[in-house]
């Protein structure tokens, strides 16, 4: 019975001793959150596929990284590629280094030099930003656009491509060399 006593009271001193060395914690401590933003969610390789009600798929959405924001609708986007197909069966591949996704109207603000190939007319459009409207497969932009097909480079200062017709425009000092 001695011995037991003996056993408690050299663990309790222990304890004691060992909580006496260790640093104090406060398990009250909460995170602080700054004025700044705060990051919701992160994807890095992520890839979205919509489907038709036929189960054909309709459009791939391809990127490096997403980063969505507190008390934000708005998903920041990087290395963005975005594949379609026509109602005749051209294949779009649109792709652009950033990028703003708005996911309530499935739309995409597509910045820092974006390209749109048309592969079955090998044509390629470049510009700076362009929306694409993804529900209405169709992109626009405002700012200076070239156009480049078999033996023909076209220029203009905004454009619009419906993406199920295979039709683009190009609006505002249009003009076009033929090699």
């Amino acid at each position: 019975m001695k011995l037991l006593v003996v056993v408690i009271t050299a663990v309790a001193v222990s304890v004691a001793f060992w909580n006496g060395l260790a640093p104090g914690v406060d398990v009250e401590q909460r995170a602080t959150i700054t004025d700044g933003p705060v990051r919701t969610s992160y994807v890095v390789d992520g890839t979205r596929r919509r489907f038709s009600d036929e189960g054909r798929p309709t459009d791939t959405l391809k990127i490096h990284s997403a980063t969505r924001w507190l008390n934000s609708d708005q998903t920041a986007l990087g290395g963005i590629q975005y594949v379609t197909d026509g109602n005749s069966g051209e294949i779009w591949d649109i792709r652009a280094s950033d990028g703003v996704f708005f996911e309530d109207i499935n739309e995409l603000a597509l910045t820092n030099g974006v390209v749109i190939d048309e592969h079955a007319q090998e044509a390629r459009m470049t510009t700076q930003a362009m929306r694409l409207l993804m529900d209405q497969k169709l992109a626009t932009g405002e700012h200076k656009v070239v156009l480049t097909g078999r033996g023909s480079r076209t220029t203009g200062s905004a454009f619009r491509v419906d993406l199920r017709t295979n039709k683009a425009t190009l609006i505002g000092d249009v003009q076009t060399n033929y090699e």
